[in-house]
Parts: C-alpha cells; sequence; structure tokens
C-alpha cells in the first residue's frame, strides 16, 4: 500500500517540485494551496488530490487530513511549506505585514503540525524552514524572525512527538530560484 503525504503550498515553486518528486516516488499526495492547482507531472487520479484554502486556517489543516485519510485511509507525512519572504527595514514593518507573515509562516506550520500529531502514526512531520533560521539577514528581520520560530517549533515538537513515534525535522534551503523568491528579489529593500 502506497503511503500519503500532505503538502501546504504545493502548487508552486519548492511546494510543486516536492508534490512532483513524492507522486513519482509512488506516494499518495495531498496538496493544499491559496492557488489552484495545476495537474502536477506523475499525478493521476487516484494518487493526487488538490484542495484550495489558506494555511492560517487551521480548519483547512483539518480538511486536508480528512480528505488524506478518507481517500487514501492514512497519513503518513506532512509537509509545512506555505509561506513567503519579503523584505523591508525595520522602520517599514507594519502590524498588518506582522500578522500576514507570522500568520502563514508560523501559525499555518503549528496548525499542521497539531493535525499531523492527531492523526499520523509512525510517520514524519517536515518543515520547510530556511537559512534565514540559523541568521539574521538585511531588511529581513520579519521573515528572519518566522524561521528562527519553525526551527524552535520542530525541536520541540521532535521531543514532544517523538513519543508518538512522529519524526519532526525541518530543512533549511539557501536561496531556492523559484517564482516567489524571484518576485521578492525584485522588491525595493531586497539585497
Amino acid at each position: 500500500m502506497s503511503k500519503t503525504v500532505i503538502i501546504t503550498g504545493g502548487t508552486k515553486g519548492i511546494g510543486l517540485a516536492l508534490v512532483e518528486n513524492f507522486l513519482q516516488d509512488g506516494w499518495n499526495v495531498v496538496s493544499g494551496a491559496r492557488n489552484k492547482s495545476q495537474d502536477p507531472k506523475n499525478s493521476t487520479s487516484q494518487n493526487f488530490f488538490h484542495i484550495s484554502g489558506d494555511a492560517r486556517d487551521f480548519n483547512f489543516h483539518k480538511q486536508l487530513a480528512s480528505t488524506a485519510i478518507e481517500k487514501f485511509g492514512a497519513l503518513d507525512c506532512y509537509i509545512n511549506n506555505a509561506g513567503f519572504s519579503k523584505w523591508l527595514p525595520i522602520n517599514e514593518i507594519d502590524t498588518k505585514f506582522l500578522h500576514e507573515i507570522f500568520e502563514t509562516n508560523v501559525f499555518g506550520y503549528f496548525f499542521g503540525s497539531r493535525i499531523a500529531a492527531d492523526h499520523i502514526k509512525n510517520g514524519s512531520v517536515i518543515n520547510i524552514s530556511s537559512i534565514a533560521g540559523k541568521r539574521g539577514s538585511l531588511n529581513n528581520s520579519a521573515y528572519v524572525s518566522t524561521k528562527f520560530a519553525i526551527e524552535g517549533l520542530t525541536q520541540s515538537l521532535a521531543k514532544e512527538l517523538g513519543k508518538q513515534r512522529i519524526r519532526v525535522n525541518s530543512v533549511c534551503p539557501v536561496l531556492i530560484e523559484t517564482p516567489g523568491l524571484t518576485a521578492a528579489l525584485e522588491l525595493e529593500h531586497a539585497p
């Protein structure tokens, strides 16, 4: 029987690459993102399902898990990937921006991890973080703060969920050429 993975932010960039690679390796994939999904490479109607929604919404994560279990019978891996980056100097960061970036880049990961803890038996949670979670960078304090938070979340949940035989790890890429990063690098305060 094939294993099943949920991938948030699965319609572009790193998320889409993850979807396509898991499908190629024979996994069942439930993708969730605000954008509508086009059929990724290696997908069939039997092994791929996409749900449009917002990773900032706890109920969206519940819907992803219930769909995975209904369609494929189990949940083996949850990949928290949905997020965004935007360089801004500290004097241009306002409350609205902080809410948006923390709700997307941190709250969404908490929600996905919570759902994973409720449904995974002997599987894993993977948090897509960033090298920004290991060191600061110019005009990037809000994004960097969210990625430091993900590193702390990952380390804490590895200890907490390990008792349930759920491995929790993060991946910290440097700069991966994706449409989202390319757009962020074209903004005024980017390096």
